[in-house]
Formats: C-alpha cells, structure tokens, sequence
C-alpha cells in the first residue's frame, strides 16, 4: 500500500483501545467519539496540571457519553488516590468493576485496576493484600511493572521488610537504567538501615538524574529532619512543595508534607512561619472552597453562568460569609434576572435601600463580564454617574473580583479618597488586602474603622486576622486582648480570642473564652459550635455531639452545628435529632432540610410532600418563602443523583414535581426537557423547551438541549441552526464546537472549519478549538491548515497526544525533519496506544532504524491487532530477516 494512500487522521486516548486510526486505517470517528476524547485528554492534562477538581469534571462528561468505557472511571479514582482518599477510591473501583465486568476489560485496564487498589490498600495500611493485589497483575508493559516495582517497594518498607523492599528496587534500578525512582528507594531503604552513606551516595546518584523530583526532596527533608538539621530539612520540604503543593485541593501529601514543614519550623522556633502553614491547613477542611471559586472564575470567562453559580452556591453553603463568592453569585444572579437573590447577596457591598442599587450593581455586572459598553450605558442613567462613590465602588470591587487588580484598586482608593466616610467599602477593600497579603495597608484602613459603631467588631476582627495571616501571632493575640479590653462583654471578640488560642495550642485557654462568650452571648448557637469543635480538637465525640445539640437548640438553622451531626450521627440518628428540633421550634429551615433530603432519597414520597408543604408555606401572597431557592435546589440535586443511579423513573418523578412547585427554576426545567428527549417523548420536551424559551429568554440552554435531541436523531442540519441559535444568546466553547461538530457531519465541512476559525477568535486561548479544526482540515485533505491548527493546539497544550501524533504524520509525508522527534514525544506519553506505537515505529521504520522500530511495531500490533499495523510489522520483519514470522502475520490477514 502506498503511503500516500493513507489518510492520518487519529483520535488518542491513552489507556483505551479506541478505534482511532493508525498508519491508513478507516478515519471517520463518530461525532461521540470525538467528544469522548475530547474530554477524556483534557481531564489528562488538568490532572497533570493539578486541577483535579477540573479532571474530575472532564471525565465525567466523557462517562456520559461513552459510559460503557472504563478510562475515565480510572482516571477519576485516581484522582481520588491523588487527593488521599483511599476509601472512596476502592469503594468506587468496586462499583465500577461491578457495572463493567472483568472479562470485558482488556488486560491494560485490568492491570490499572490492580495497581490503584493496591495502592488504596497501601494508604489503608493493608499490606498483604496490597501485595497480593500486584501479583495478579498479567503480563504487565515496563512501565507498568515499574510503577508496580516502586509501590512494591513502598508497600515493603512501610511493613518493615527492608531487605526485601532493597531487593525489588535493585531489580527495578536493573531493568530501568534511567528511572530516578528506584535509586530514592534503595536510598530510603539504606538511610532506614541505619546506612546513611549508603543513602547520601544513592541520594547523589539520583540528584544527577532529576536534582528537581520532589521525592527526591522530600527524602533530604525526612532525613534532616531526622538528623535535626532544621534549615536543611526546612528548604528540602519547601522545594518539595513547590511541585506538590501544585493540586487545586489538599491532597493527603501535601498536607502531610505541610505538617512536616510546620513541625521543623517549630523546632527552629519560627512560629510565625509555623502559623502561617497552620492557617493554610486549617482553612483546607472544607477542601473545596478554592477549587470552586478557581472553577467558577473559569466558567465566568467562558461566560457559563450556570456552572459558575453551582461552584458559587457550593461556597456559599460550606461558608455564608465567602465575601468574594457572594459578591460573583450576585452578580450573576442580577444578569440572570433574578434581582430579589443578587439584592440579598450584594447587600453588603452596595449601600442598602438606595434607590439605584439595581442600576448600580448591573454596571458592575456587565463590567465583570468585560461589558464595557453595557456598563458605562448602565452607569449614565445614574444620577452622578460616574463621581458617584457607590457607583465607583461597585465597578472597582468588580474589578478586583474578575482579577484586574490594577484597575479596581484604583477605582477604589478613589472612591475612598471623595468619600472617606464611604465605611462599608473600606471595610471590604481591607478584606481584600488582607488576602491579597497586604497587611500594612490592610491595617492602615482597618484602624480608621475600629470606633465606627456599626463596624467596629468586624474591623477589629479583621485586625486579628490581618496579624494572623502576615504570620504575626503576638500582635494577633495583642489585638484580640485590645479589643477584649474595650469591650469585654463582648462573645465575639472571645470567641476570636479563643481561636487563637485553639490554633497556638492552648485548648485549656480555648475553652476558658468559649465559656466565657457562652456566659455573655447565652442566646447564640456560635459559642456552642466552638465548644464543639474543641471537643472535636480533644476527641471528645459525646461532647462534641452534646454541644452541637445545645447549639442546634439555641438556634435551630445553624447550619454548622447540622453538618457536624451529620459527620458524627448515623442517619436515623439525625433525623431523630432534627424531629426532636422541629417539636420545639416548627419554624425552622434548617432541621426540616435534612429531614426533605432524606425523604426524597429514600422514595418517601409521602413524607417528602409533607414536608415541602411546609417550607414553601408563604408568609405573605407574593413574597415566596424563605426556604424555596433551597428546596428547588434540593429536587434538582437529587433528581441528578438518581440520574446518576440509573433510576430514571424517580428522576422523572421529581423533575415534573419540581417542574410544578417552581415553573420558572431553570435548572429543573432544562433537565426535565434533556431527560424527555431521552427517554422518546420528544413532543413532550419540546412543550417543555418553548415553556422555558419564554420565560428565560436570554438562556441558551433550552436550545443546546433541543439541538443535542436533533444531532442523536441523525438531523444535523437542524442540530446546526439550533447550535447556532444558541450561540446567539451565547458563546460556549462546548456549543463552538457541536455547531462545527454538526456542519461537518451535515456535510458541510468547509463551514465547520470557517465556523471554528470565527470561534478561536473569541476563545483564543483553548486547545480544543484549533485540535478540532485541524482533523476536520486533515479530512478535507488541507495539510497545511492542519499543521497551522495542530501546532496551535500544542501552543496551547504541549503533551496533547492527538495532536503531537497527526502532526508526526503530516510532517512524515512531507518529509518534515521533526516528524521522529514529535512521534517519539507521544510514545513516550502514550506507550499503550497501538495507534501512536505504530505512528512512532513506522517513521523510525521509514528512517532506516528497523531494528529500533521492529519492538515497537510489535507492542503496536499487540495492543490494536489491525490489518494496517500488521502489514507495518510484516516489513518490518522482512527488513530484519523474519520471512517465516513476516509470512505468518500476512497469512492471517
């Protein structure tokens, strides 16, 4: 077959066998497979880059598509492995092998799955049977044996098998003459053996290979530590972070690294420093709060309103007073027209009952958009305008909030400057300084507020955290002991007295100013929460659980004092709590929340109606009730989770439930047309689509769900319009590339590619667009516009495989001298696939190297056995002198 036959269109993925092309195979992909691939390669690349919150994401969408594919499934486990949560992650493996059975997986995945559940037995300190697990691992590649060689090692050395341990690495180290990673273990096994010449030489060696691994680090901190070396082992811990303090989440090693670090600080008495790594521990508990409000940035600037607002909501239910979160979800309610919402959440940022609020916070939310126009029409009408404090006010918080720094701080000081008694904005300006790590100017604006009345407790409040965060605990604590001083009946400052307290490692002194502030404030639940958490500090669970409740009866929606119930109760157990609640105070949100989620869980019907009833009982005709955002968010949550289950009569039971108890709820609506389409009802969903249309007139959503219907149902050239349409109301890079998608596949190829040209100008900056155009380029026999869109796309994302394979290829026929060089860059980041092996081994082939090439077109053809790959290998072994092996590969085509 001549080469120029061949059509190197590829989509790769590395650890599934997809059907993608290798040298000349059939190039249509389906539309499906191209997404799922999609998908599946950026949940890489964010896992790579530490966003595993964003992985997690990705692979999910690639799940709903293919979800008969075990890839993702893996990938989001180990993602969970990553984070450090051992349980979940072999919980999750479990349910996975369950639904996809083992004879259905090809040897590769059965092996991934081996090593992550003998890695989940390891962190679970389940040793034989994490040995166990590696031995069944079947005729295992060299990098798999490699990475079962080190978490042997591992395994060994935490169960205290030294010599054993030395012995895999030594095999290991043989057989990988390059790899870094057996070298640190024969050295941590040496220093462990009380040999520590052994270990410097072993630890030499390996600086030689990689002087920057962060295991390498992290070994030459243990042993300082050891040693007492406090400066040597405090710049190794430091240097290790620098690579594993990269993830958007605080994964078991980085808090565990962290810890190492606070403890040799310590030992230096630099308690400060210490302080300041305790803080950042501390604040991970709830572990989410900045992988959301990340998340949520990122859905703002691709303009997804909806996404940003659940990451946002997410914040907010985990910490009502998230300033920054409450700021954007306002916002983005006041573009969604849901004004009454943005008013209580912007509420302390504009000034409250000021006839202009609206006009003023949808300035400021046209400009965090990058609606210039919009909010310099929006500000115009004000009277003022723009020498309006407020006004300037808002548009710099704004600006701060979308990350423009520069401008928002001078919008503000501005502001300030022609209205010093501006108190509200000062406040939230040092808020942000304060983050920002500017403790001075923080301070210098904090101290002009500490007697204004309504603010002198959140000023001086902030002043300890100010001293705190800068690593100042003396002044810190001199500050609270001030303010104690000048108001010493006041709970909150000894309720932030006794967290410095707590955090300095004096529970005795904590609890002396919790009893305190519960003496002074008896009415409120906080001092209560705090009692409970140093129970909690002193692991105390009864008394813990005693001071929950108390707090819960004090102020029943204290949703605290419920979520530490709810991690200490068993579920009968609470809602027997939340009962007890409900008898005393029937008024209460909070209680009677939990009890609707686990009605609605448990297909309690009944019960759930009741209580619905209930909490979206109106106190005034047109005035909805306090809890009904919540309980509408509740239906829609657990109509997905059933989703989720496969338990889609439920689902649909709850989505037409929510449908009517809140008609105009978006989320609800548009997931109840989606689930219609799904299940053959499509008169139905478009009854539901035009419903929604009407009462959300500026949402894309109903039309992207429409259009997804039309593209499954083959008809693409309506798919399109209605993509189209969509975009109209608004860009998505997800919808960009389905209305190319459905050009392309309606037969309209030139226009899918001129419609992703358009798109890149808007999103200049996502590799998915220039990828998608250059295989449609490739497939219309474009190679130039192919190379440009592939080598944009690795601008963009450098180890994206796909790209760095069809480029090799395109650069292989033109006799481009970098096709060796790119091929080899996806080989070595996708040895499992066959298509890349046989890419890599038949430009080595065709450069001369056939005896180089020939294990690699091997491993190719045993990975993806097709025709193509076999006839590369057959000249191959004719190149090598194998006829007789050449002649049997082609006998049995």
């Amino acid at each position: 077959m001549k080469l120029a036959e061949v059509l190197r269109v590829t989509l790769l993925s590395t650890a599934i066998v997809l059907g993608i092309a290798g040298c000349g195979s059939d190039t249509e992909m389906t539309q499906e497979e191209l997404q799922y691939i999609s998908h599946l390669d950026q949940a890489r690349f964010f896992q790579k880059q530490g966003e595993l919150k964003a992985s997690t994401l990705e692979a999910r969408s690639a799940i709903e598509l293919q979800p008969q594919r075990s890839e993702p499934y893996l990938l989001i486990i180990n993602n969970l492995l990553i984070a450090g949560d051992a349980v979940n992650a072999e919980r999750q493996l479990d349910e996975l092998l369950e639904r996809i059975p083992d004879q259905s997986l090809n040897s590769t995945e059965r092996n991934r799955a081996h090593l992550i559940r003998a890695e989940a037995l390891l962190m679970k300190g389940r040793h034989e049977q994490a040995l166990a697990t590696l031995e069944q691992l079947d005729s295992p590649g060299s990098e798999e044996q490699l990475e079962a060689d080190l978490l042997k090692g591992r395994i060994l050395i935490d169960s205290g098998q030294l010599e054993q341990a030395g012995e895999v690495y030594r095999q290991a180290r043989d057989t990988n003459g390059n790899a870094i990673m057996p070298v640190i273990g024969l050295a941590r096994v040496a220093w462990l053996s009380g040999d520590p010449e052994q270990a410097n030489e072993l630890l030499d060696t390996a600086s030689q290979i990689d002087e920057s691994h962060p295991e390498l680090w992290l070994l030459k901190a243990r042993i300082a530590e050891a040693n007492e070396q406090w400066g040597e082992a405090e710049t190794a811990y430091i240097r290790a972070l620098e690579d594993i303090g990269q993830y958007d989440v605080m994964t078991y090693r980085k808090y565990e690294t962290i810890s190492a670090l606070i403890n040799v600080l310590r030992a230096q008495g630099k308690a400060k420093e210490a302080f300041v790594y305790e803080e950042i521990l501390a604040k991970s508990a709830p572990g989410t709060i900045k992988a959301n409000l990340t998340a949520a940035q990122a859905a703002l600037q691709e303009n997804d309103l909806e996404s940003a607002a659940g990451y946002l909501e997410e914040i907010l239910a985990q910490a009502p007073e998230h300033q920054q979160g409450a700021l954007l979800l306002g916002l983005i309610r006041l573009r969604q027209g849901r004004v009454e919402e943005a008013e209580s959440l912007l509420a302390p940022i504009a000034e409250t009952g000021e006839l202009e609020a609206a006009s003023k916070l949808l300035a400021a939310t046209r400009l965090s958009l990058n609606d210039i126009e919009g909010a310099r029409e929006a500000i115009a009408d004000l009277e003022g305008n723009e020498s309006d404090p407020s006004v300037m006010a808002l548009v710099g918080i704004t600006a701060l909030a979308s990350g423009d720094s520069e401008t928002g701080e001078r919008i503000i000081e501005s502001a300030l400057a022609n209205k010093p008694d501006y108190h509200t904005l000062r406040l939230r300006y040092a808020r942000y300084l304060v983050q920002a790590g500017r403790t001075e100017d923080a301070l210098e604006h904090i101290r002009m507020l500490t007697d204004v009345p309504a603010l002198r407790d959140d000023a001086w409040q902030l002043m300890v955290q100010a001293y705190a965060s800068n690593g100042q605990l003396d002044q810190a604590v001199a500050a609270s002991e001030q303010w104690i001083e000048k108001q010493p009946e006041n709970s909150r400052a000894l309720l932030v007295r006794g967290e410095l307290a707590l955090q300095n490692e004096e529970p005795d002194a904590a609890e002396r100013y919790f009893e305190q502030a519960r003496e002074t404030a008896p009415e409120t639940a906080a001092p209560l929460v705090a009692l409970a958490r140093l129970s909690l500090y002193r692991e105390n669970r009864d008394a813990a659980i005693a001071h929950y409740r108390e707090a819960l009866a004090t102020e029943p929606n204290t949703t605290e004092a419920i979520r530490g119930l709810s991690e200490l109760l068993t579920p009968e157990e609470l809602a027997a709590d939340m009962e007890e609640i409900l008898a005393g105070q029937p008024d209460a949100i909070a209680p009677r929340m939990v009890l609707l989620e686990q009605a609605l869980l448990a297909e309690n019907h009944t019960r759930a109606d009741e209580l619905t009833a209930i909490l979206l009982e109106r106190t005034a005709e047109n005035q909805p009730a306090e809890a009904e955002p919540l309980v509408a968010k509740l239906y829609y949550d657990t109509a997905a989770r059933k989703m989720a289950e496969d338990n889609t009569a439920e689902a649909q039971r709850l989505l037409d439930r929510g449908r009517a108890l809140f008609p105009d709820q978006l989320d609800i609506a548009v997931a109840s047309a989606s689930l219609a389409f799904r299940q053959g009802r499509p008169e139905q969903a478009r009854r539901i689509v035009e419903e929604t249309r009407l009462a959300h007139p500026e949402s894309d959503r109903p039309l992207v769900v429409e259009a997804e219907y039309l593209a499954n149902e083959g008809n693409h050239k309506a798919a399109a319009r209605m993509y189209q349409l969509a975009l109209e109301k608004q860009s998505r890079v997800v919808t960009e590339l389905a209305h190319a998608r459905e050009l392309n596949r309606a037969g309209d190829p030139e226009a899918a590619i001129a419609a992703l040209e358009q798109a890149m100008q808007t999103w200049p900056n996502d590799p998915r667009l220039p990828l998608t155009l250059a295989l449609f380029a490739q497939n219309q026999t474009q190679p130039d516009k192919a190379k440009q869109a592939y080598k944009r796309a690795l601008e963009l994302d450098s180890d994206n495989i796909l790209a760095l394979n069809n480029l090799a290829w395109l650069y292989f026929e033109s006799d481009h001298p970098d096709a060796l060089q790119l091929a080899e860059r996806a080989y070595k980041l996708a040895p499992q696939s066959g298509s890349v092996a046989d890419t890599y081994g038949w430009i080595l082939f065709n450069k001369g190297f056939h005896e180089d090439s020939l294990p690699i077109l091997e491993k190719a053809y045993e990975l993806e056995p097709g025709e193509q790959i076999a006839l590369h290998l057959a000249e191959a072994y004719k190149a090598t002198g194998q006829q007789e092996k050449a002649d049997a590969l082609l006998e049995k085509l």
